[in-house]
C-alpha cells in the first residue's frame, strides 16, 4: 500500500515534534483525562490545560482500557502527531489508499465499548467537510469550526448525534500579553504557502509580498513546511526581494516573534464563515502583536476592531510604509492591547473545554 510506504518513509526522514504527556495542569480542567488523535498544535495546547495521552494505531486499546480517559477527542488530521495517522482519517484517492481505513473506526468502537464518550472536531471545515464526513459519522458527538456546516452534518450523521460549533481557541500559557517591545521594524509570517490549493489564500499572500517590496518592509516568513521534501514543489514560497524565508519556529516561541516585529501577518484560508479563523490570528492578538489579516466574515464579526484588515495592495503599501518608517502608533498599541484582552476573555482552550463539557457532560 502506497500510503503505508509513505508513512514509513516519513518516519525515517522527518523529526517530528513531541508533546509531554506527564504534565499536571492546575486549572479548571487539570483533572480531566483526554485521549487524543490530533496534530501537534492541539496536543501541545491541551497538554497545558488537562491530562492527555496520545493515541496511535498500536496503543489505543491499552491507553483506553488502562488509563481510562474521560473522553476520546479526535480532530481532523491529515497526518496527526508524529505522522502516524497519515491517510487514515481523510478521504484519499485510490492511488494512495487501496482499501477503506479501518483503524480509526476500531478505535472509536473500542472506546464506546469501554463507555468512553467519543468526540470528533473538524477544525478544517468547510473546505474539508467531504474529506472527513465519513469518519465523523462514527462518533458520539460532532463539533465543527464552521457554523455554516451544521445543517450538512445534521443531514448525514445519526439523528441522536449532537452536532455543535466549536471555534478555534488558543493557549494563554504560550501566548500572552506582557507589554510592548517591538525591536524589529519588519513584518513576520509564521505558516505555509500553498501553490496548488486554497487559491484565495495564495492571492492574498502574493498581494502582501508585493506590497512589502513597494513599501520596503521586509517580511520574515517562518516556513512551517521548511523541513519537508515537498517544500521544493507544493509549499515553496515565491521569490521576492523583501520576503526572507526561515525555518519553522517552535510553536511555543511564536509569541516572541509576534512581540518583536512591528507587523504580524495572518491569512485565513476560509473567509466565508462567521465562526472560522486561524489559530495564528488568535495567537498574534493574544501576544499583543500588530495583526494584519485578510477580510472575512469571522474577522468582521469578532476581530476587526483589533486588526488591520487589508482589502487592497494600496492599503497594504500605505500601512507597511507607516509601520516601517514610524513604528506602531499609540492607537495601534491600544488596539493590540484591547485585542489581547478580548481573546483572553472569550477564546482560550479553557473556554472551549467548558463548551465541550456542557454538551458531553464530563
Amino acid at each position: 500500500m502506497i500510503g503505508r510506504a509513505i508513512r514509513a518513509l516519513g518516519a525515517r526522514v522527518y523529526t517530528h515534534p513531541t508533546v509531554s504527556e506527564d504534565g499536571r495542569p492546575t486549572g479548571s480542567f487539570g483533572q480531566l483525562k483526554v485521549a487524543l488523535v490530533s496534530d501537534y498544535f492541539t496536543a501541545d495546547c491541551l497538554s497545558a490545560e488537562c491530562q492527555i495521552r496520545i493515541l496511535n494505531p498500536r496503543n489505543y486499546e491499552e491507553v483506553i482500557s488502562t488509563w481510562k480517559p474521560d473522553l476520546v477527542f479526535v480532530e481532523s488530521v491529515f497526518h496527526g502527531l508524529g505522522g502516524v495517522w497519515r491517510y487514515e482519517l481523510a478521504k484519499q484517492s485510490r492511488l494512495i489508499r487501496l482499501r477503506t481505513p479501518r483503524t480509526i473506526y476500531k478505535l472509536v468502537q473500542f472506546a464506546k465499548d469501554q463507555g468512553v464518550p467519543t468526540v470528533f472536531w473538524n477544525k478544517d471545515d468547510g473546505a474539508y467537510f467531504e474529506h472527513f464526513i465519513d469518519v465523523a459519522k462514527a462518533f458520539d458527538y460532532v463539533f465543527t469550526t464552521d457554523s455554516d456546516c451544521l445543517p450538512r452534518y445534521r443531514a448525514q450523521v445519526g439523528p441522536d448525534v449532537p452536532v455543535h460549533t466549536l471555534s478555534m481557541p488558543y493557549q494563554p500559557a504560550f501566548h500572552s500579553f506582557t507589554g510592548f517591545d517591538f525591536t524589529r521594524k519588519e513584518g513576520c509570517f509564521t505558516g505555509s504557502y500553498y501553490r496548488r490549493i486554497l487559491s484565495e489564500r495564495r492571492r492574498f499572500l502574493d498581494m502582501i509580498f508585493g506590497a512589502c517590496e513597494d513599501s520596503q518592509m521586509q517580511l520574515n516568513a517562518y516556513d512551517r513546511n521548511h523541513d519537508r521534501l515537498s517544500r521544493h514543489i507544493e509549499f515553496r514560497f515565491p521569490r521576492s526581494t523583501h520576503v526572507k524565508v526561515h525555518g519553522q519556529v517552535p510553536h511555543r516561541e511564536t509569541g516572541r516573534i509576534y512581540k518583536e516585529h512591528v507587523m504580524s501577518l495572518n491569512v485565513n484560508s476560509v473567509t466565508d464563515s462567521e465562526t472560522m479563523c486561524s489559530r495564528r490570528l488568535l495567537e498574534i492578538l493574544a501576544s499583543g502583536g500588530i495583526a494584519v489579516t485578510n477580510p472575512g466574515r469571522a474577522v468582521d464579526r469578532y476581530f476587526s476592531d483589533y486588526c488591520h484588515v487589508v482589502h487592497s495592495r494600496e492599503q497594504a503599501i500605505e500601512l507597511f510604509a507607516r509601520l516601517y518608517q514610524q513604528g506602531p502608533t499609540a492607537q495601534d498599541c491600544e488596539r493590540a492591547a484591547a485585542g489581547a484582552a478580548y481573546v483572553r476573555q472569550f477564546h482560550t482552550w479553557e473556554h472551549r473545554l467548558q463548551e465541550l463539557a456542557d454538551v458531553v457532560g464530563f
